[in-house]
């Protein structure tokens, strides 16, 4: 289930790239919503919870997915651009960009490491893990699928 709605996501978001930027961006954020629903039953469907700990799990989640749109948006407004600019860019640019990428993905990373701690601390070492697993599990599919996506971007040599 989870495979499939990944793809759909990411054919629909670059299926829509070249269209203006305000669809693309109202398009995009309607993918992403049927997406986080998505999650949000993946997740559902996946941990363990008892009754006195699922009050607690999805509040902590719904903190942590209002924290992480920051960085989800940021990492969807690099891709765009690099996108768009594809064979314009110059080396240079392309190690920007790729530096960029880096610190948005190990903001990502901390992010659930910060959200671990708290699960741990709230409810226990086991719900954490698994939010940890399952959420490492989502976020390496999404990325896998959108490499899948990207064209290969060559660029222009730095004279």
């Amino acid at each position: 289930m989870m495979k499939k709605l990944l793809y759909v996501f990411i054919l629909c978001s670059f299926a829509i790239l070249p269209a203006n930027a305000q669809n693309t961006d109202q398009e995009i954020g309607l993918i992403g919503s049927i997406l986080k629903s998505e999650i949000k039953v993946f997740f559902a469907q996946n941990i363990e919870l008892k009754t006195n700990e699922s009050e607690t799990f999805w509040s902590i989640y719904d903190q942590y997915e209002s924290d992480l749109r920051t960085t989800s948006n940021q990492r969807i407004d690099l891709l765009k651009r690099i996108i768009e600019k594809g064979d314009e860019l110059t080396e240079k640019d392309l190690d920007s960009k790729i530096s960029e990428l880096n610190k948005i993905s190990k903001k990502r990373i901390d992010l659930r490491y910060k959200y671990y701690k708290l699960y741990k601390k709230k409810i226990n070492v086991k719900v954490a893990s698994q939010f940890y697993q399952i959420d490492s599990y989502i976020f390496t599919h999404i990325s896998a699928a959108l490499n899948e996506g990207i064209p290969l971007i060559i660029p222009k040599t730095d004279e």
